[in-house]
């Protein structure tokens, strides 16, 4: 297979250790390895990979970071895992919320009112003027691992008292729609690839420059008005999304 472990191409933006574990993780997918299974000591790696001891290191920290192998002291990784990045649908509100529900955790980090919004993202909003805004900032967990860090902005005119009396089933949709009779109507997301600051990744319980997915949303009312503007990343590495078209 020392053909194969030329796909590292030390030229690329993407981190070679980055790439040894994509790289890894399809080998052990493919079967190369079951479960328990004692994978090749680092040196060995390293060597075909073509890389760094501290290269590899950091590939296989990332293996144990995601539960895929276990690092024993004196003995070497053992497989104690399968790749299964989790599934998140892009469908509209309202169609699965119920399963989405069921499936991962939300864990709210800061509620607070602010006419405070960064640059970029006011850009990316097109927040033109500054109005009270409500944000909240929270975690998505699933079976306690951290998936993405979810910030949310509300005009606080539209969401009168929701800090105190906190939000229907962890969900904001489900609290514009039943509570303040404002149901969304349309979402716009944009996706873009990215990697996780330091408080960032501190917030996630991740690597610094960790690969995530950001998304950023409007979501707009039937009279046009947009009504939540939210950014959330996701851990590249534990998600995957879906989504389907119209019939």
């Amino acid at each position: 297979m020392a053909e194969e472990r030329q796909i590292i191409d030390k030229q690329s933006p993407i981190p070679a250790y980055h790439q040894i574990t994509s790289h890894l993780k399809e080998r052990i997918s493919l079967g190369e390895w079951n479960l328990g299974d004692k994978l090749p000591a680092e040196e060995a790696l390293s060597q075909e990979y073509h890389v760094s001891r501290i290269t590899l290191r950091q590939a296989m920290a990332e293996l144990e970071q995601e539960g895929l192998i276990t690092r024993q002291r004196g003995r070497g990784a053992f497989l104690t895992g399968m790749p299964s990045p989790f599934v998140e649908s892009l469908n509209l509100p309202g169609i699965d919320q119920t399963v989405r529900r069921l499936r991962y955790d939300r864990e709210i980090l800061e509620w607070k009112r602010t006419d405070q919004v960064e640059p970029a993202l006011r850009q990316a909003f097109s927040l033109t003027e500054k109005r009270p805004l409500i944000h909240l900032c929270r975690l998505f967990l699933h079976e306690g691992r951290p998936l993405a860090l979810n910030r949310v902005w509300l005009p606080e005119e539209l969401v009168p008292g929701i800090m105190e009396e906190g939000l229907l089933n962890e969900s904001i949709s489900d609290t514009m729609a039943q509570r303040y009779g404002q149901p969304f109507a349309r979402i716009e997301n944009y996706i873009a690839a990215g990697r996780l600051n330091a408080a960032d990744a501190a917030l996630m319980q991740s690597a610094y420059d960790t690969p995530v997915l950001e998304i950023l949303s409007t979501h707009s009312l039937a009279d046009g008005r947009p009504a939540e503007f939210s950014r959330t990343l996701w851990v590249g590495s534990l998600v995957r999304f879906h989504f389907s078209t119209g019939d």
